[in-house]
């Protein structure tokens, strides 16, 4: 199986690209708005999964494909419905384990695709969580990545990520949105590796 389409609100089919390591874990890899899956975070997340002999589905949302502008308050029931629907098309087999791995607006859809599914997602990643992420409700047995330049988060919601229970926060100093450190090319891809790193050992638990 390589991908599989249905027809998205914004007018192109909307697909799930599956790799199939004939494995009983799946990865699911859930982009932000002008964060696309080939940027590097999401890049090597699903390197390191595939390295780990997972499964992987990408979702490439129907408004990426279209490039068009995305509207949050007006159509964020609709991605996540079009993204449950993905996901439900691409799995055809049954797994012992589902993690997700959410950047951005992808956060907020991966707490929602939790709670459609229930029990079967086991592991869940956010990388860049926003103040909507936290209002949804991050759940337990979680890795969070955030960094303390990210406007998108402000200082309450990153006080309640610290007190959620069952949660492992990776906090990286001066990572902004993008978790990249401004004017500074090698702390950014030390930044990388510590949360490549944090993410295998997690995964690995």
């Amino acid at each position: 199986m390589n991908n599989k389409l249905t027809k998205s609100y914004w007018g192109v089919e909307s697909n799930g690209k599956f790799t199939d390591n004939n494995s009983k874990t799946l990865s699911i890899i859930l982009p932000g708005i002008g964060y696309l899956l080939d940027r590097s975070y999401l890049d090597y997340s699903k390197q390191l999964c595939l390295q780990m002999g997972y499964d992987v589905l990408e979702i490439e949302y129907g408004f990426h494909i279209t490039r068009a502008k995305f509207d949050p308050s007006k159509e964020f029931d609709i991605l996540v419905s079009e993204t449950i629907n993905v996901i439900e098309r691409s799995i055809i087999k049954d797994y012992d384990n589902i993690i997700i791995i959410g950047k951005s607006i992808g956060t907020c859809v991966q707490i929602m695709v939790n709670k459609h599914f229930r029990d079967k997602i086991t592991k869940n990643i956010y990388i860049s969580p926003i103040d909507k992420t936290v209002s949804l409700g991050i759940t337990t047995n979680s890795l969070i990545i955030t960094g303390s330049a990210d406007p998108l988060l402000n200082s309450n919601n990153l006080t309640n990520i610290k007190e959620t229970n069952g949660s492992n926060l990776l906090f990286i100093e001066n990572a902004n949105h993008a978790l990249d450190i401004k004017d500074d090319v090698i702390k950014t891809i030390d930044a990388l590796k510590e949360v490549l790193q944090a993410e295998k050992d997690f995964l690995e638990k």
